[in-house]
């Protein structure tokens, strides 16, 4: 099954108008070597200028990943879909604290309407860049003795992407934590653009995905509510939230990959919680 895999690494926001994480370099650059283990049928990272002749000296000549796999595609992110909307909700002094980039977050979808052969592949993904890393997977599953064993991650494999393809019939796979109780995650967009509100469940942005047809199709119904958002709100909201939302308005387009918790917690180690951990998914 040919399978598109969208990513992107943008390490340099932290403290600029844009947002975004500090010191993630290492971070996403083997954290996507490790994901090309899944062995898609291409990847297409996008990345900025200052940031490319690195990224590719670092993969194609250094880790010998092959052009074929892995392409870079130079991105301006003060040029993306909306971003004129976008500032009119931004306070700049607050992103520029923060470790999250809502331009890229709502790119997340609009990129894929870059990739002009995108239909002559059966399954089309986002993943986040730096998903492979071992906040999120215990000890156990990193490989090797160096410090880049936190980024290799050896439940990455190509049964997983099977599994993923399998279980993306005609409906989006999405991640969804357990939002209830002593699970509580977040917060959600306002109650009043959801059918029936219900925050019980919440939608993670780490990986997404479908046909190409319904990852249009969810972009186009993002975009929707987005564009809604942008016009009656004065807050940017995560993308996550508005997948949230998303997944309680209209269930029957979703196959949500349900888990309780990112990680074991020792403060809850004596409560004997048969939970779902976040790595549970990868097994």
């Amino acid at each position: 099954m040919k399978t598109l895999l969208i990513t992107s690494i943008y390490s340099k926001l932290w403290g600029t108008d844009l947002g975004g994480r500090i010191s993630r370099e290492h971070h996403y650059k083997w954290s996507l070597l490790n994901i090309l283990n899944t062995k898609p049928t291409k990847v297409v990272c996008f990345t900025s200028e200052q940031e490319l002749p690195e990224l590719e000296a670092w993969f194609y000549e250094t880790q010998s990943v092959n052009k074929e796999l892995l392409e870079f595609r130079v991105y301006d992110l003060y040029k993306c879909d909306h971003y004129d909307l976008i500032q009119a909700n931004k306070d700049v002094e607050l992103v520029k604290t923060q470790d999250r980039c809502h331009e890229i977050q709502y790119m997340k979808f609009f990129w894929s309407r870059l990739i002009e052969d995108r239909h002559d592949y059966d399954r089309m993904y986002w993943i986040d860049a730096g998903l492979s890393h071992g906040g999120l997977f215990p000890d156990e599953y990193m490989m090797g003795d160096k410090w880049e064993r936190h980024f290799l991650i050896n439940l990455f494999t190509p049964e997983l992407l099977a599994r993923w393809n399998d279980s993306s019939k005609e409906e989006i796979i999405m991640f969804s934590k357990n939002n209830e109780d002593r699970y509580f995650w977040s917060q959600t967009i306002p109650h009043t653009y959801y059918n029936k509100y219900d925050k019980s469940r919440h939608v993670i942005g780490g990986m997404f995905g479908g046909t190409t047809k319904a990852y249009d199709d969810l972009t186009d119904r993002f975009e929707e509510l987005l564009l809604s958002l942008l016009d009656k709100e004065e807050e940017l909201y995560h993308e996550e939230l508005i997948l949230s939302c998303m997944a309680v308005n209209t269930p029957e387009k979703y196959n949500l990959f349900k888990f309780d918790d990112w990680y074991a917690r020792e403060e809850w180690a004596k409560d004997n919680l048969d939970n779902i951990l976040f790595y549970h998914l990868f097994i």
